[in-house]
């Protein structure tokens, strides 16, 4: 199942370790380190800003894949905020 989990906007030139320090303070800490589990998989996708200049910054939007039915299931019920959005 795909989970949408966030979005947040920063500079194009924010990548790596720094585009994670990004997302982390816009996730918070607790489903960060969650997204960092073995049967989790992140996908990030990163476009134009939509409220701010896009060719400085970008938005990144966070989803994650989860395979097991039982993680997913416990993912929904532990992040309420997390919105289901297909099955893989």
């Amino acid at each position: 199942m795909r989970f949408y989990v966030g979005t947040c906007e920063m500079k194009w030139t924010h990548e790596g370790d720094m585009e994670q320090l990004w997302i982390r303070r816009e996730l918070g800490d607790e489903l960060f380190k969650e997204l960092q589990q073995d049967w989790c998989a992140v996908v990030l996708l990163r476009s134009n800003s939509q409220s701010l200049p896009g060719d400085i910054y970008k938005r990144v939007d966070v989803y994650v894949d989860i395979e097991d039915d039982r993680y997913a299931t416990l993912f929904a019920l532990r992040f309420s905020k997390a919105r289901k959005l297909e099955t893989i």
